[in-house]
This record gives C-alpha cells, structure tokens and sequence, in this order.
C-alpha cells in the first residue's frame, strides 16, 4: 500500500551544521549541542558516531537517556562503536560535541568535526563541526 511505502523511508533535520566555542583556555572545556529532528513518519536511526581528533567527544541524547562518550573510532569500545539509537517519528536527538584542548594542546584557530550516519536517503552521512580559538 502506499501508506507503508511512506512509513518506508526515514527523514531527519538538524538546526545547524556548525558551532563557534569562542575563544578558551587550553585548560577549558567548551561544548556545542545540535538538535536532530525526525521530519519522518517512520524510525530514524543513527549510528557510525565519531570525532576527527583524540581530543573531541560526543554523546546523544534520546528520550532523556544519554549515550557514553563517542571519540574517535580506534579510541572506542565496541558498545560505543555498534551503538545505533532509534528517534521515533517527531521526536528529537540532541548531539553534544565536547572539545578538550588540554587532551592534545594546541593554539590559536581550531576546527574538529564530529561525523554520522543516518538512514535518510537524503543525509546518510552528516558531519557537524565546531571552531573556537584557543589560547
């Protein structure tokens, strides 16, 4: 029936795909939070999440419980790795990207990117980032 082809196929939003930190201390800790909706009739599910440096972390929040600390692929455990959640139709993720210079210290302009997938057609593969500057 064409109702079910509909429940068929995920669809999802996300208020932004970039997030300035501002200026911090190497010694700080600043986070961004991103909000995906599920635009869709049927489950949106997320999975694949990880950072592009030893020194960013995320977490997802789903229905007020929180994942642990994704990081980069290699630095994961496997219940990290094979972690996939589930937003119901309506519903809302938020993604939090952590940043914590002090993990590898650099200075000055910093950009980390944290990546996903998703199964929407039309964003199976998302990558947010976050800039700040560090002292």
């Amino acid at each position: 029936s064409p109702k079910r082809d509909q429940l068929g196929t995920a669809s999802m939003s996300i208020d932004k795909k970039e997030a300035d930190l501002g200026t911090m201390k190497v010694t700080d800790e600043r986070s961004a939070t991103f909000t995906i909706s599920n635009t869709g009739e049927s489950i949106l599910r997320i999975w694949g999440i990880a950072t592009s440096c030893d020194c960013t972390f995320a977490n997802v929040a789903i229905a007020g419980t929180k994942t642990g600390e994704f990081n980069m692929s290699m630095h994961m455990s496997s219940r990290l790795k094979n972690w996939i959640g589930e937003v119901p139709s309506g519903q809302m993720a938020t993604l939090e990207v952590i940043y914590r210079p002090k993990v590898m210290p650099v200075s000055g302009p910093v950009t980390r990117q944290v990546n996903f997938s998703t199964n929407d057609p039309n964003n199976s593969n998302i990558e947010v980032s976050i800039k700040t500057n560090v002292l």
